[in-house]
């Protein structure tokens, strides 16, 4: 039999990571089995375990490679096409908020679901908790880092605190357009970004 080689293994990986993150983000993790994950993607459950040895190392796979399996360009590349060295504090800010938005389509909204599910799951399992963990302090940086870039005097113990409601304000909306399977009205967003603007100036007065 031909070896297989290692671009075709990790094709196969993401073809079953990429299933199950369609069957998590509608099921949820624990109704999904590995049958479900299996008849969906039309392979065997041998071909399954020759990449993964269980439900759950599917599920920390999906934490790991999150973004690519979206396929989401990342938000700090959009940042970077966005952002100009020219704009104020505020202005840097509020681009934060609508490149985050800007990706927030009805597909998108599905498959965040099973973030939630992977902070569930953290709670009771230290390797993935360190996970997220650590894409938190990614999330946050970025914003500390926006902070830094255009007030270096700002007290680091207000910049970490603002990044931190920052963020609470992204995810608070996304779980609740998750909750109620419905996109954000146009003109409700235009009044919430109205709101969150007026946040970002906080450091300009």
């Amino acid at each position: 039999m031909p070896k297989i080689s290692e671009e075709k293994k990790k094709q196969r990986q993401r073809d079953i990571l990429k299933t199950a993150l369609g069957l998590f983000s509608k099921k949820g993790y624990y109704a999904t089995s590995i049958d479900d994950i299996t008849r969906e993607a039309g392979i065997s459950k041998g071909l399954v375990y020759t990449y993964f040895k269980s439900k759950e190392e599917i599920f920390f796979g999906l934490a790991e490679h999150w973004e690519e399996l979206t396929e989401n360009p990342s938000l700090q590349d959009a940042l970077s096409r966005a952002i100009t060295g020219d704009m104020s504090l505020a202005e840097k800010l509020i681009c934060v908020w609508d490149e985050s938005v800007k990706q927030w389509t009805e597909e998108d909204l599905v498959f965040a679901r099973i973030n939630f599910e992977f902070w569930l799951e953290a709670s009771k399992n230290e390797v993935l908790r360190e996970k997220m963990k650590e894409k938190a302090r990614g999330s946050l940086g970025m914003v500390e880092k926006i902070i830094f870039s255009s007030r270096p005097d700002v007290d680091p113990e207000a910049a970490a605190a603002f990044s931190r409601l920052w963020w609470s304000q992204i995810d608070g909306l996304a779980a609740y357009f998750i909750s109620y399977h419905i996109l954000p009205p146009e003109r409700e967003m235009a009044r919430i970004r109205d709101i969150i603007l007026h946040m970002c100036r906080y450091f300009d007065e």
